[in-house]
């Protein structure tokens, strides 16, 4: 549970010792000991793709793994150069996590990319990283090409991980029996605090994404001692969302299985999944998680293998858990509240207060501060300032953004908005950067939790547009209607009315659309939501 101190304005999870010591690495003896993890269960799945049915065990995983390491050392030296950084573009595959745990051997830092982001997304953060050394899939082999030769300066070799493809190399390569796989060794790491063990991107929600840099040290103490093994876990997602590399992580730390799929998210997906491979764990934005509990087969499929349904993307409304939590006979929702420069902030999973993300998670500590950086209390509204054990890098090549979000003491400005009640549950009120007026400030998230609310609305993104004189913006939503449903905007307008102070009533209207932008992460890319409400209302003057 969180813990407050009321002289130093800071509210903490428990302090609690770690599965790893975190000044071990994936690196040095803590590869042994995933060896040896690996090794415990040679026979038992770790992997199943979800498409195919293909089963890859642990000690497959062991051996693959190896191999690319060894051959990558051997073909291009791969953990002799301290500034070299590999990229990778691929959705889920039976050698994606066979490579990153190879990379994890070697010492050398990965940079994960959606496998769907544009040539010119792809080609900025290659610009920074001038990786050389490329895996993708087939289908997006052509536009990393394109990227790489706009980026870097020289040569790119590009391997794909699935099929092969002309021009490119294939992961099979990197797979030939070495005959010295027992004899192998991962490299060590000095610094496990600074030495960078994986780059993400940022969400990109105002513009091109940042690089954030993890070290070996932030991975090792992000997990820790449990009572629960033998999983098996769904993802649906890449490797570009941390969240996924964690659960990955879960299998391999927590003798567990990952089922994945690179086919594109469906609610008639996840139900076929869960049914067929006895799901235990979900993990998804609230999006998501209001398709599948609001769709006709969730009276229908056998759930009663799920005993977690994690639901996290920053906001998630009561309604979306009250709906998840009633079509799961032996589970419930959960909801966490995460960074990927933090990692998991606060969740609920051991006991739910409504509107709250949760207390407090093991070894973080956070501050509520104004506008002037002054310390606030209990019930006070504010931004929230984290600090974590071991902190993260910072952004690659990026010393400006680094020093404007982390204090001299440590502390992450998360941009977000929230406070914490007098029992240590954390509120989330919105994006600092997200909140307009209206007379008064306005939070899009709670109209957002108001309108969905509404039976029929399936999603919904709230934005402020600005009167012609700039004085104020206006309250308005822009509504994507569930399959079927007749709702109008006059039903959601009238809804909003009666439940809201005058100032958030949404006086820009409601507007229907089909679809909404997202970022590689699944959150609503807010700015041009507005962008585009804006020209549209242009137009139709």
């Amino acid at each position: 549970m969180t813990t407050y101190d009321p002289e130093r304005r800071v509210w903490s999870g428990p302090r609690t010792g770690t599965l790893f010591d975190p000044s071990r690495s994936a690196g040095d003896p803590l590869c042994d000991v995933l060896m040896e993890l690996l090794n415990r269960s040679p026979e038992k799945p770790i992997l199943i793709d979800g498409d195919s049915g293909r089963v890859l065990t642990r000690g497959e995983l062991r051996t693959r793994a190896v191999r690319i390491a060894q051959n990558l050392k051997k073909l291009f030296n791969n953990g002799a150069k301290s500034d070299e950084v590999v990229t990778i573009a691929a959705m889920g595959n039976e050698n994606l996590i066979p490579l990153v745990v190879a990379l994890q051997f070697l010492a050398v830092p990965y940079n994960t990319l959606y496998p769907n982001y544009t040539e010119d997304e792809i080609a900025h953060m290659m610009r920074q990283t001038q990786s050389r050394l490329v895996f993708c899939d087939a289908s997006n082999y052509n536009t990393v090409r394109q990227a790489s030769k706009k980026a870097v300066a020289g040569g790119v070799t590009i391997f794909t991980l699935d099929q092969l493809t002309e021009g490119a190399r294939s992961i099979q390569e990197l797979l030939v029996e070495t005959g010295s796989e027992n004899e192998f060794r991962p490299t060590l790491v000095e610094d496990t605090t600074k030495t960078i063990w994986s780059i993400f991107c940022s969400s990109g929600t105002t513009g091109l994404p940042k690089g954030i840099c993890l070290s070996h040290a932030n991975r090792t103490s992000s997990f820790y001692p449990v009572s629960f093994t033998n999983l098996t876990i769904l993802v649906t997602g890449s490797i570009h969302w941390i969240s996924v590399v964690y659960t990955y992580d879960l299998a391999l730390f927590y003798d567990s299985t990952v089922v994945f799929t690179r086919k594109p998210y469906s609610e008639d997906l996840v139900f076929d999944l869960v049914e067929k491979y006895r799901i235990n764990v979900v993990n998804g934005p609230p999006f998501f998680a209001s398709a599948v509990a609001n769709h006709p087969r969730a009276k229908t499929t056998n759930l009663s293998s799920v005993a977690l349904w994690g639901i996290g993307g920053y906001f998630v409304s009561d309604s979306v858990r009250d709906s998840m939590d009633a079509i799961l006979p032996n589970g419930k929702s959960y909801t966490f509240y995460a960074s990927t420069e933090c990692g998991p902030i606060a969740m609920d999973m051991m006991q739910r207060k409504r509107g709250a993300v949760g207390t407090i998670c093991p070894n973080m500590q956070v501050r509520i501060v104004d506008d002037d950086g002054q310390l606030l209390g209990t019930d006070e509204v504010g931004e929230l300032l984290v600090k974590r054990v071991v902190p993260f890098v910072g952004y690659y090549k990026n010393e400006e953004a680094t020093k404007s979000t982390i204090d001299e003491d440590g502390w992450f400005q998360t941009g977000d908005v929230g406070y914490f009640d007098e029992d240590g549950y954390l509120f989330l009120v919105d994006r600092k950067s997200e909140i307009f007026k209206y007379i008064d400030p306005v939070s899009p998230t709670e109209l957002e939790e108001v309108i969905m609310q509404v039976d029929g609305v399936e999603q919904v993104c709230v934005v402020g547009v600005p009167l012609e004189n700039k004085s104020a913006e206006l309250p308005t939503a822009v509504v994507i209607r569930q399959p079927g449903s007749a709702v109008s905007g006059e039903d959601i307008a009238n809804y909003v009315a009666e439940r809201v102070r005058d100032h958030m009533k949404l006086r820009g209207g409601v507007h229907f659309v089909e679809k909404l932008p997202l970022t590689s992460k699944g959150n609503v890319k807010r700015k041009e939501v507005k962008n585009m409400m804006i020209d549209m209302l242009k137009d139709a003057k």
